[in-house]
């Protein structure tokens, strides 16, 4: 992170900085708060009477970040064997994967106790040699699927939903395909980000919508086409930053007859591929007319960073909701007293360094801790009111458990001490998960959608590297068509095409369209894609804001300003007040 940007920041939360450090893994300098001190402090534990301080970091944040996503493949899927069964399974573990791997309903069962494969701590190695150890003998779940999905099998990280397909990272949701980071989605395709959606296609960052497409940072849209930063509209087309209008095209309010003839002649021309992407050209033309607000942060309160709604004293944060007294968060809902935590929600308290944490307190380099589980170190998916744990893997409803062993109160808290000695003498102690011990490649995590780099400088830093290329298998009897050859218009597409597979005019690679998908496409006047869904949402990453923060000035009164826009944007950047005074 830039110098001044971060003197800036702290500059206005009224924090002093009293310690610079060079980052010994990407050389960058940064710097420790009082305040950061004064939240160690505060969450340090206590094992029978004595405080173990938490110690400050030796990583800047931007590397302790990148650790904790190298442990999320959300979207690299395989065919596998089930390590319990034999059957054929469909896993985020590739096929030459050291760990063993169970297929959902064999995970979840009562057939096999994780207590099993407890052993002792050994103070002759490292916790990340034995942690490795017990990482590769307790069954891993093929793919991160709770609650009762029901027909969506190809999905990962997934809860409560029906007839899903090819989603990562979605709840209470049905009939939604190709989607991520949502919740309660509904006869839709392409949403990111965003929450209660129903009848609608390529939304990010918005919610409360319905019957809208090409939706992004809008809430409340109905009957919509092409619309950004918006609030409570209803039958709109090409517009931006505007909010409580009907029948509006490019951000004029026109008479519902006029809107109409609009509204129908936009679906004939949205119905063929070559107008569907010209109309996208346009908009993004259409996108640098107006101002943009500096760091798209709304309803908070003494907040900087990106993307935060509804939010208060937090600090180089991005995409937050309902957070409070945050630092260096990202991607999380309803979460309050924390630092260093991703993806992550649901009234969590206390987290320091973790992810996909949810609904749980005092959780200390961890990850996937979940309901209402509390005071868990160097832990990995553990849920059920767990508490007092320390190395555990896929424990549920244990206590006082060190490496899976169960021990008493008394012994637990005399142990834990001795571990956290040893771990400082390895320097190990107030670290995440070392690099080397991720289950995956980086190049099949999340970690390479924010932190792209190639294989020689991921080894260089101690990640791991998916080289092998398992084939897309391809049944001998599906015909193979190029996505040049398409029908133009969704009207000439016929039933035949769900026996084909399209080869994606970008990558090569073949995918299908399925029933439900094209149903939704018939219904709503749309084209087929011609690209391959990876593609689809490589390429609406870079649409998305940026995760980069900048110091610059507002375009309109010269104020400086925290900004996911650099000085040479092409954009109008503008402070919160003339953002308001222009909009509203």
């Amino acid at each position: 992170m830039d110098k001044k940007v971060y003197e800036f920041i702290t500059a206005q939360t009224g924090e002093n900085i009293v310690e610079r450090r060079i980052c010994p893994d990407c050389g960058q300098e940064f710097a420790i708060t009082d305040k950061d001190i004064e939240f160690y402090n505060k969450i340090s534990p206590l094992f029978e009477g004595t405080k173990y301080q938490i110690p400050t970091p030796t990583l800047c944040p931007e590397c302790r970040q990148q650790r904790r996503l190298a442990r999320r493949n959300e979207r690299k899927l395989y065919k596998r064997k089930c390590d319990l069964t034999g059957k054929t399974i469909i896993s985020i573990y590739s096929p030459d994967s050291p760990y063993k791997i169970y297929a959902q309903n064999e995970r979840w069962s009562d057939n096999w106790d994780p207590m099993t494969y407890g052993r002792d701590f050994d103070f002759s190695k490292t916790f990340s040699e034995q942690f490795d150890e017990l990482m590769k003998v307790v069954p891993k779940i093929a793919l991160n699927s709770w609650n009762n999905n029901e027909n969506s099998d190809y999905n990962n990280y997934i809860w409560n939903s029906k007839n899903c397909y090819l989603n990562f990272g979605i709840d209470n949701s049905e009939n939604t395909l190709y989607s991520g980071k949502s919740s309660t989605i509904k006869d839709s395709l392409e949403i990111n980000n965003c929450a209660n959606v129903e009848n609608c296609a390529y939304l990010e960052r918005s919610g409360n919508s319905s019957n809208s497409f090409f939706v992004y940072t809008s809430i409340f849209m109905r009957d919509t086409f092409f619309a950004k930063w918006c609030k409570d509209v209803d039958n709109w087309i090409f517009c931006l930053n505007i909010s409580n209008k009907k029948y509006v095209y490019k951000n004029e309010e026109i008479w519902k007859e006029k809107f109409e003839e609009k509204y129908k002649d936009l679906k004939q021309k949205i119905k063929t591929n070559t107008w569907l992407q010209s109309l996208i050209a346009e908009y993004k033309k259409y996108l640098k007319i107006f101002p943009v607000l500096a760091s798209e942060t709304t309803g908070s309160e003494n907040c900087y960073g990106a993307l935060i709604t509804s939010s208060k004293n937090c600090s180089f944060v991005y995409s937050l909701v309902g957070a409070q007294d945050c630092k260096y968060c990202y991607d999380s809902v309803e979460i309050e007293d924390c630092m260093d935590t991703d993806i992550s929600g649901n009234w969590v308290h206390h987290i320091l360094d973790s992810i996909n944490c949810y609904g749980c307190s005092n959780i200390y380099f961890c990850e996937a801790i979940f309901e209402n589980s509390r005071d868990i170190y160097y832990s990995s998916n553990c849920t059920n009111n767990s508490f007092n744990l320390f190395g555990c893997i896929w424990l549920k409803n244990k206590s006082y458990c060190i490496l899976n062993k169960q021990y008493t109160k008394e012994e637990y808290e005399q142990l834990v001490p001795k571990i956290v000695e040893h771990m400082k003498s390895t320097w190990e102690r107030g670290e995440f998960f070392s690099s080397n011990i991720s289950p995956f490649g980086y190049n099949e995590t999340i970690a390479n959608e924010y932190f792209p780099t190639d294989r020689e400088t991921a080894l260089s830093q101690w990640f791991k590297w998916q080289d092998k290329e398992y084939p897309i298998n391809v049944p001998e009897w599906t015909e193979l068509v190029q996505a040049k050859d398409l029908p133009e218009n969704i009207d000439d597409v016929t039933d035949d095409i769900l026996k084909k597979a399209i080869v994606c005019e970008v990558s090569g690679k073949p995918f299908r369209i399925i029933e439900l998908e094209l149903d939704f496409y018939r219904k709503h006047w749309l084209p087929l894609p011609r690209k391959h869904p990876d593609v689809r949402h490589f390429e609406a990453l870079q649409d998305t804001t940026p995760r980069k923060l900048y110091l610059r000035t507002c375009d309109n009164c010269g104020k400086q300003v925290i900004s996911v826009y650099p000085a040479d944007s092409e954009f109008k950047v503008y402070c919160q007040d003339c953002y308001d005074k222009e909009i509203y």
